[in-house]
This record gives structure tokens, C-alpha cells and sequence, in this order.
């Protein structure tokens, strides 16, 4: 199991964050959802899907989805909540799945976590049929040179693997995909900020809680001035994609 399970499998964590175990919780899915417009009946993976709130959700509207988490603790949980829900163990580096199997992936706040993202995301287009619909939410660093200090903290979770959105364009072009709508919510991260702070009485507590050195992973936190952002990608077909290597930057974002 990736060492980042651990500090999401945490009842204080997950106390504050809900079940969805995120910032901007079912709410921001819900938006990302109606940008994307996906239709009753497509087959739909949720990559990192946790203990399974999301894929609840798109159950409930019809779609043929399907779950994917390294850790068996949240998918236990999931199971028992929602019993009729498809679950299955595994790393997004390394889906356990056919070539263009989905028409739609959603990978929230996920890939900071996994050991190769590049990986991840050439797996994601992998699995996805030429023209699938990506959605992609995650921290952002704000602050460049602050992610080698967020790189050497003791634990691993989604501030330790934050990219820069030039980092993140960069990875979803190398993979394939054409960024369709990107959008900051760093208001959401505030949100769960505060919540946190209530709940804790400060960032370093709250780390300290998940058996870290709390003013150190705080500091560093800080350093990195961190973000978060949603975006919407298409996989390209094959031949787009020969012609296409980079990012448009001359996209809206």
C-alpha cells in the first residue's frame, strides 16, 4: 500500500474532511460534473476513489462506475457503506484495466500522491477511449521554490506531491491529453483550512496529530503557498497527439 494511505485513513483527518476526504468535497465534483457533462450509462473510473463518495455519487446518476484505491481500509469503508458499489485494489501507475475501456476518468486530489505521475496519467490516457473526458483536481503549488522543501517532509500526502500548474500542463500534453477548462479553487483549500484550525487549533496540531513533526510539515506547508485547482482534459487521438507534444499556453487559464 503507497505510505500516503496512512495519513487519509486517519478518523481525525477524515472527521474534518467528510467522506470525501478532500477539499471542496461532493460540491466540487458536483460542478466538475456539470462542466463535463457526462451522460446516464458512460463507464466511468474514479481513480483514488478513497472509501468510495464519489462513486456513490455517480452511481446514483446512472453511470457504469468503477472504483480504484491502493488502500484496503477505505475501500472496507466504502464497501460497508455502500455495498453495491465496484471496488477494486489498486495503483493508478498501474491500472488494472483494458486499453480504452472508459469514456470518462476523474482523478481528485490523487495524483499528488502517487509515486510517478507521468505514469499515472500515460495509464490514465491508456484506459481511456480517444475523446474520454478527464477531470482532474489536486493541490497546486503556489510557490515553485518551496516544493523541494514539501518534497522532503516526513510523510507523504497531496502537499508533499503538489505541482506547479506549469508542471501539471506539461504532464497532461506528455500524456496525451488537451487541457479543456482549468479553474483555481483555492477558496475550497481555505475552506478546509479553517475547518481544520477549528477542529485542531492550529495547522501544526492538526500534523502533529498524524504523528509528524507539526511545526516543521506547517512551515513547510507554508513555504509552498499552496493551491487548488480543477480542470477538465480530452485524450487525443492518436494522430493529434503526434502532432501536438506541448501545452497550448494560449489557453484561458
Amino acid at each position: 500500500m503507497n505510505e500516503a494511505c496512512r495519513v487519509y485513513e486517519l478518523e481525525g483527518v477524515q472527521r474534518v474532511t467528510g467522506n470525501t476526504i478532500r477539499p471542496g468535497g461532493l460540491a466540487l465534483t458536483q460542478r466538475a460534473l456539470a462542466l463535463a457533462e457526462w451522460v446516464a450509462g458512460t463507464a466511468v473510473l474514479d481513480v483514488g476513489c478513497g472509501a468510495g463518495a464519489t462513486l456513490d455519487y455517480l452511481a446514483g446518476l446512472g453511470m457504469q462506475a468503477v472504483g480504484l484505491d491502493p488502500s484496503s481500509k477505505l475501500l472496507a469503508q466504502g464497501n460497508n457503506r455502500s455495498p453495491h458499489l465496484t471496488l477494486t485494489q489498486g495503483r493508478g501507475e498501474t491500472l488494472p484495466f483494458a486499453n480504452h475501456a472508459f469514456g470518462a476518468l476523474l482523478a481528485e486530489c490523487c495524483l499528488s500522491l502517487m509515486d510517478d505521475a507521468a505514469a499515472a496519467l500515460a495509464e490514465f490516457a491508456r484506459v481511456l477511449r480517444p475523446g474520454g473526458t478527464l477531470i482532474l483536481s489536486d493541490m497546486l503549488a503556489g510557490n515553485p521554490a518551496g516544493m523541494a522543501a514539501a518534497r522532503q517532509l516526513p510523510l507523504s500526502c497531496c502537499v508533499s506531491g503538489a505541482f506547479s500548474q506549469g508542471q501539471i500542463e506539461t504532464l497532461l500534453a506528455e500524456a496525451g491529453f488537451a487541457i479543456t477548462y482549468w479553474e483555481d479553487n483555492k477558496e475550497a483549500l481555505k475552506q478546509l483550512t479553517v475547518q481544520i484550525i477549528w477542529q485542531y487549533g492550529s495547522l501544526a496540531n492538526f500534523w502533529g496529530c498524524a504523528g509528524e513533526d507539526g511545526m516543521g510539515v506547517a512551515t513547510a506547508v507554508a513555504t509552498l503557498k499552496p493551491g487548488y485547482f480543477l480542470l477538465l482534459g480530452r485524450k487525443r487521438d492518436t494522430e493529434t497527439h503526434r502532432e501536438c507534444t506541448k501545452v497550448h499556453r494560449d489557453l484561458p487559464l
